[in-house]
């Protein structure tokens, strides 16, 4: 929770009306599995979206896990994500702020937490401050041939599965046969519902995070363990849609304008996340676009994304739009390699960078 706070528009709570969307997604989801009433329910990292999230929102967190846990009497596990585990041990994680709620038990100090509830065995296992810490302890996670059931928790990339890998600098890369040594395993990072190998799935996210989850189911599983059967249970949130893509080819700015629009009504997006690509954008069609006409249209639609791409064939001028900005990402990962940081940390940096900047959508 936490993402959208770069939305312009704020509702009633002070809150963006994305974030609320985002919430609204996560209270929609922890009301239905109180109405299951499962025997235990997982949580595989990355509650927030960073390792500092506002106070409302870790309010708002705190309210439903011991909604969920406390209250409903739902024994509940959560581990860190790589969004939500600190850089540096000593900065701790904002999930150290809910240990207090009862019936709730949290791994978030980079290593393996093992917790006995009823006969599951639940090895909760965060993200790791480095690659080699995930991996040593990935080899403690052995299950106890005592206990009925085994069941891993975790948060990384499974390996040799590179479409599912998140291009996140933090991701932790776990290997196939780890997973093939318990009952089930439960899933974090991948933001999209996928059943992996025969006993493990990413649960995905209770919202969509980005357009290019557009297509993408949202919600959680319901797991039975014997015989095992995986149920994804849909949680609705507001709709992404990419609009067809518009030629500019030879269009005066107004007639652009009035492409756009008529794309938008027959989408009818006015409560929708809308992705516009237009191509061929010539300098001529950019200095007679009128900004005032663009202005209104973006607020007729919840967000509108308009994405210009020049020409084939023009020079490299001043850009429009957030394609002619380029991947500043990787500017930015450029530029420190060649300057001169000394006394700064730069894997930070980097690790900003990639989180602030390179947030690419296909």
């Amino acid at each position: 929770m936490g993402a959208g706070e770069h939305v312009s528009r704020r509702g009633e709570s002070g809150l963006t009306v994305r974030q609320e969307d985002i919430v609204a997604s996560f209270v929609a989801a922890v009301d239905r599995i109180i109405e299951l009433r499962p025997d235990i329910c997982l949580h595989a990292g990355d509650l927030f979206h960073q390792v500092r999230p506002l106070n409302r929102i870790l309010a708002i967190a705190a309210e439903q896990l011991h909604r969920l846990a406390a209250r409903a009497g739902i024994p509940t596990v959560i581990i860190s994500g790589n969004h939500d585990a600190p850089r540096q041990a000593y900065v701790g994680a904002p999930l150290d702020v809910l240990r207090p709620i009862s019936n709730l038990h949290v791994a978030a100090r980079g290593e393996l937490e093992i917790f006995t509830i009823g006969s599951c065995r639940v090895f909760a296992l965060p993200h790791c401050l480095s690659t080699r810490d995930m991996h040593q302890q990935l080899q403690a996670c052995i299950p106890d041939p005592g206990s009925t059931y085994n069941v891993l928790v975790t948060h990384g990339v499974i390996a040799g599965m590179p479409e599912f890998s998140m291009a996140d600098l933090g991701e932790t890369e776990i290997p196939r046969d780890v997973l093939e040594r318990f009952d089930y395993a439960a899933l974090g990072h991948y933001h999209n519902y996928r059943v992996i190998g025969a006993r493990a799935c990413y649960a995905g996210s209770t919202d969509r995070l980005s357009i290019a989850e557009r297509d993408e189911p949202k919600g959680f599983v319901e797991v039975e363990l014997d015989p095992l059967r995986i149920h994804f249970h849909e949680i609705a949130g507001r709709a992404m849609i990419d609009l067809p893509r518009i030629d500019a080819t030879g269009q005066r700015g107004d007639q652009l304008v009035e492409l756009i629009e008529k794309q938008l009504v027959a989408a009818d997006s006015a409560e929708k996340i809308v992705r516009v690509r237009i191509d061929g954008l010539s300098p001529e069609t950019l200095k007679t676009l009128p900004v005032q006409a663009l202005a209104a249209l973006k607020e007729r639609v919840f967000s509108l994304d308009l994405q210009f791409n020049r020409s084939e064939g023009e020079e490299a001028s001043p850009g429009f739009g957030r394609s002619a900005i380029g991947r500043l990402d990787l500017g930015f990962m450029e530029f420190l390699e060649q300057a001169d940081l000394t006394g700064l940390d730069k894997k930070r940096l980097a690790d900003m960078a990639q989180t602030y900047l390179g947030q690419t959508e296909s």
